[in-house]
């Protein structure tokens, strides 16, 4: 028996041993092959098991595994590299980067795709390119960034929108922007804007533009204008983190290119026109002395001027300021068990460089994913986010403090003598208004999308998505009582008047969703797509307002003590049901073809055109999978493409703008029903019909990357008013006529100069050309007006100009001359000799960006450039402040001093005459090329080691300085700031680029941050 004992012991200690001598530890370092340096946070993994480990601020790494087990190396950027151990105890390993081109992940909205098996044109941002910047909008930081998408700022005001356009403008009345989309959920194109302003770019994991008809084909009867899809982060599965980021800085006006008038100049000036102006003429009453400057002598006109010159100042510097810029982020993200978490918290406040404007936002975020069982998966994404800004008029007059720094004369001061504000030769006083005249509007919006994904079975992924998005705007505007505007609009029965509106949009959007992924053999492969959605959008809104108010601290409706009479409420819904398929097929991974059909009916179209069908084509092949190119050393990416299809855009059509409408009135003391728009059962979605051909290259072992693309497309059916018969008792009815097309190219450069392990220089560049043309308008229609400047006309780009052409000056008399229709010179001014100026619009022939990034070791400095070539701006400020004479009253430049003085001058402006017989008129004259280059972004940044971090236990701890809107390049001297958006809201100059008038001007940023991760 003890024999027995003793032999299972031994046999015991024998396995316990063997067990033993089976696993043993392994240490080792991870490192790049692009740059050899090591790679910390590396993921290390037994293969089959979850038995895992990182990389240290070394790339080292240490792990116990079984003997002749597989380890797993894998970093985001690289190919994964499995390494058998069998006997060894230390590995070096080298990852090698991985094929940008092929691996890079594209979002289409429904599903994502590798860069190998997508045949669309898309162009990707990554979160790098916009994070960290003091801008609030993420429009507004797309630009420069993407091929084939112009961004225009609609002007400097805190929190402005952009205006985006992809490959050209395709529509006159319709939307021109495109359909954006937030974590799979469409947004109502009217609360678009607001949402880019919401989100916080620093909770971005992607963002594509989907350009051609085989991406934005999916979306229907919304992608015409193209897709911006964005796609926010979820938390990190191998470690758990808590950031924060602040910034602070400073903004102002970026300077003018001009110069304005001295009070010197001015004065000069006015007396030689024959002006007295009020100033003067006080000066000149108190002193006993006539008040026409031309009936005293030199000698007193001058003691005169000097009064007047000693008190002159810049209205720039009293009105306005230098604003602050501060952002707070909170963000914790990370991995428990099975549930990932990403939850972040913004705070960003602006002061405007003018009092009474600012922003400020508060936004958060929190995105849930977790793994119910093996097979399912339930994830929420909520983002919710306030702006509230207050705001200064941007109309053409003294209420503007934007125009008012502009007409005031440099001589005119601020306050009178008893204290109180001076009017002025306008009559207002800015300042006073600034104060007592306050508008404040504030935006909530939010969404939430609820997602389940469930996999039956191999390949297959079902899942069900309810997203819901809310836009809930409110507007307060305050005419204080005893205020001098209320003085001058208001009741004197009933001081001060307050207007409250308001407005929410609530959209539903429900989409299920079928993928399937199989293979036949090895060569086939295949992804099927189903989708079924239906989208219901809600829009109500308020105005009230009332007057007499007791006191200018009581602002809120309930203290008026008068109803206008102007309240009203209102109620709009639409609804779409839509089926999507999509098919993609490649063979080999070589050659790819891809189909979709997608149909929509929605209740905003005719009775006759309720459902439109969207189909897409495409193809592609990768070439430098065949074998005849693998030899190629230098060649790694070669990959041709082309598409076609078909897309709608119902934005043009209101929610009943195909019924027979009615309104109420009153007849004989009787409620009775008025016929108020004729239905037009036909009306439907303007079409467009995309084709695309593009080629993706990576050469030099991936040091240069790009692509260049083709496009050409047509919009049919664009929507018109079209006169009808006055005896039906209206004067016009919406329909589906006239057309355009937008033809152009899309080239994409990016270049990896140095890239070795301490230094990486690269350099980025786009270059987008576009060629727009209208082909034809409603019968009998041969141009349409457009803001007074401009028209829709076939054979001519979109808002092409009409204006009279400016011939000079007749040297004898100083008369402005202009050419009539037939080329002749006249004297005589007439709106009639108006052509179109063939070739000039505002819309630019080339536009693009370019940039740069240097790093050494923990230092990076970044740049970047935009440029437009080829639109043109006529230019109302110029118009305005080098006025012939016309505008004497108030402050000019100094090029309106060039005027002509005696026979012989040239190259001068025409005789002013200040009893106003001249005036400054609408000739192309004041009709520019607005060529520009930006300096737009440079940050300096650095990046401490983590051997120094990691002892503090910080993750990673990084500190940045940066500028905006630092330079300008402006090849034709545009007059003033050649990067133009809306002239002016509330005088209807919304075209961007069409005009300039005293919109709120671009600012120039100096900012400092600093991000510390745990």
């Amino acid at each position: 028996m003890k024999k027995l004992v003793l032999a299972f012991l031994c046999f015991s200690m024998l396995c316990v041993t063997q067990i033993f001598a089976q696993s043993h530890l392994v240490t080792g370092v991870v490192t790049g092959k692009d740059d050899g340096k090591p790679i910390p946070g590396a993921t290390v993994r037994v293969k089959g098991q979850t038995t895992g480990s990182q990389t240290d601020v070394n790339g080292k790494f240490s792990l116990t595994v079984p003997d002749n087990a597989n380890l797993s190396f894998s970093f985001l950027g690289y190919l994964t590299q499995d390494v058998s151990v069998a006997s060894k105890s230390s590995l070096t390993v080298v990852l090698v980067p991985a094929n940008r081109e092929l691996d890079e992940v594209v979002v289409t909205g429904y599903q994502t795709k590798t860069r190998a098996n997508n045949t669309a044109a898309i162009s990707t941002i990554s979160p790098k390119e916009i994070a960290d910047k003091p801008i609030p909008g993420i429009d507004n930081l797309l630009q420069g960034k993407a091929a084939g998408v112009q961004i225009t700022t609609e002007n400097g005001r805190p929190g402005a929108n952009a205006f985006i356009r992809i490959r050209g403008t395709g529509s006159v009345n319709a939307s021109q922007q495109p359909l954006l989309v937030v974590d799979g959920v469409q947004i109502p194109d009217a609360a678009a804007p607001e949402f880019y302003n919401t989100l916080n770019a620093n909770d971005v994991a992607n963002i594509s533009v989907l350009k051609d008809a085989s991406a934005s084909s999916l979306y229907g009867a919304r992608g015409s204008n193209g897709v911006v899809v964005i796609t926010t982060k979820n938390g990190s599965e191998s470690s758990n983190h808590i950031s924060y980021t602040f910034q602070y800085g400073t903004n102002r006006k970026i300077p003018d290119n001009f110069q304005m008038m001295s009070a010197a100049q001015k004065l000069q000036y006015e007396y030689d026109l024959g002006y007295t102006n009020g100033d003067l003429a006080n000066y000149l009453s108190a002193n006993n002395l006539p008040t026409d400057v031309t009936q005293i002598t030199d000698a007193q006109r001058q003691t005169a001027f000097n009064a007047l010159i000693a008190q002159s100042h810049n209205w720039q510097d009293d009105i306005l300021r230098s604003g602050k810029i501060k952002q707070h982020q909170l963000v914790i993200s990370g991995h428990e068990n099975k549930t990932n978490y990403y939850a972040s918290f913004q705070k960003y406040d602006e002061d405007g460089i003018v009092v009474g404007s600012n922003l400020n936002k508060y936004n958060g975020k929190l995105n849930l994913s977790t793994e119910v069982k093996p097979y399912l998966t339930l994830s929420n994404n909520l983002s919710l986010g306030e702006r509230s800004t207050n705001e200064t008029r941007d109309r053409y007059n003294a209420q503007n403090p934007f125009y008012a720094i502009y007409a005031y004369n440099p001589y005119e001061k601020v306050y009178n003598a008893d204290g109180s504000y001076n009017l002025t030769s306008q009559g207002f006083p800015i300042l006073e208004a600034l104060k007592n005249n306050p508008e404040n509007q504030k935006y909530l919006n939010g969404y939430n999308t609820t997602t389940v994904d469930f996999h039956p079975i191999k390949g297959l992924s079902i899942s069900s998505q309810i997203g819901l998005t809310l836009n809930d705007y409110t507007r307060e505007y305050f005419i204080k009582p005893g205020s001098i505007l209320d003085n001058y609009v208001g009741d004197p029965a009933a001081p001060g008047d307050k207007t409250d509106n308001g407005s929410r949009d609530f959209n539903y959007d429900w989409i299920n969703k079928a993928i399937y992924r199989f293979d036949v053999n090895s060569d086939h492969h295949f992804t099927v797509l189903g989708v079924q959605e239906f989208q219901k959008d809600v829009f109500t809104s308020y105005t009230l307002e009332s007057k007499g108010f007791p006191s200018p601290d009581l602002p809120t409706q309930d203290n008026a003590s008068a109803n206008s009479g102007k309240n009203s409420t209102s109620y709009s819904a639409y609804t779409i049901a839509s089926l999507l398929g999509e098919i993609d097929y490649n063979y080999k991974g070589k050659y790819f073809v891809t189909g979709s059909i997608r149909n929509d009916g929605s209740s905003r179209f005719g009775a006759n055109n309720r459902y439109g069908a969207f189909g897409a084509g495409s193809i592609g092949w990768l070439i430098t999978s065949e074998d005849f190119a693998k030899n190629i050393t230098w060649l790694n990416v070669l990959k041709l493409r082309a598409s076609i299809g078909n897309t709608g855009n119902f934005s043009g059509i209101s929610n009943y703008q195909a019924l027979g409408l009615y309104g109420f009135g009153n007849y004989g003391g009787k409620s009775t029903a008025i016929p108020t728009q004729i239905p037009n059962p036909n009306l439907t979605w303007e079409k467009k019909l995309k084709r695309d051909v593009g080629i993706d290259f990576e050469l030099f072992n991936s040091r240069i990357t790009g692509s260049f693309e083709y496009y050409n497309e047509t919009t049919s059916g664009l929507l018109f008013q079209l006169p009808v018969s006055q005896t039906t008792g209206f004067s016009a009815v919406y329909k589906n006529v006239g057309g355009l097309y937008n033809k152009g190219i899309d080239l994409s450069l990016n270049g990896d100069i140095v890239r070795n392990k301490d230094v990486k220089w690269s350099v980025y560049g786009n270059i987008n050309y576009n060629k727009n043309k209208v082909t034809s308008l409603y019968s009998g229609a041969n141009e349409i007006a457009s803001n007074g400047v401009g028209v829709v006309k076939p054979g001519e780009a979109i808002y092409t100009y009409k204006v009279v052409r400016y011939a000079g000056v007749n040297s004898q008399t100083g008369a402005a001359q202009f050419l009539d229709k037939n080329g002749n010179i006249t004297e005589t001014y007439n709106f009639d000799n108006a052509v179109v100026e063939s070739g000039k619009s505002p819309n630019p022939k080339f536009y693009g960006g370019f940039g740069t990034s240097v790093s050494y070791k923990g230092f990076e400095l970044t740049a970047d450039f935009t440029y437009s070539y080829g639109g043109y701006t006529y230019n109302n400020v110029y118009q305005n402040l080098d006025a012939w004479g016309s505008n004497y009253y108030q402050a000019q430049s100094t090029l309106a001093l060039n005027y002509w003085k005696k026979p012989g001058d040239v190259n001068v402006l025409p005789k002013p005459d200040a009893a106003g017989a001249d005036q400054t008129y609408v000739t192309d004259q004041y009709l520019q090329k607005d060529d520009y280059i930006r300096f737009r972004t440079l940050q300096l940044a650095y990046t401490l080691p983590k051997a120094i971090t990691q002892k503090f236990k910080v993750y990673s701890l990084r500190v940045f300085l940066q500028g905006q809107n630092l330079l300008t390049i402006n090849p034709h001297h545009f007059f003033g700031d050649p990067e133009v958006g809306i002239g002016s809201v509330e005088s209807g100059l919304l075209i961007p680029g069409q005009n300039t008038l005293y919109s709120y001007p671009s600012t120039r940023q100096f900012t400092f941050g600093a991000n510390i991760t745990f």
